[in-house]
């Protein structure tokens, strides 16, 4: 229960719009594949592959309603474009808690 309490589910902001629940389904369906992307990018260190990943996570994971992940998702890509190692880590380690975290 304390885990739960630590780390709600993230729900996105459009939720209960039924209209756009077909969209947010599949943007959650994505998310396996992108945390795949994410830790095998980061253990090869290509930060370019990281950096865009992250830009594109900005953009989409607003556009579904996912605002905290969008800014989260901004925090990487600046990083990555600072080519901060230390930081880049701690900003994957934040999304894919983050990723985890995601329910329809």
């Amino acid at each position: 229960m304390v885990d739960a309490l630590k780390n709600p589910p993230v729900r996105s902001s459009f939720c209960d719009d039924e209209d756009f629940l077909e969209l947010i389904e599949m943007f959650v369906d994505g998310i396996e594949e992108k945390k795949t992307i994410l830790r095998q990018a980061s253990a090869s260190e290509h930060v370019e592959e990281l950096k865009v990943l992250a830009h594109q996570l900005k953009g989409a994971s607003a556009g579904y309603g996912f605002e905290e992940l969008s800014q989260i998702a901004a925090e990487l890509e600046i990083a990555c474009k600072a080519e901060d190692h230390s930081e880049i880590e701690q900003h994957k380690e934040i999304m894919l808690n983050h990723l985890d975290r995601i329910v329809v």
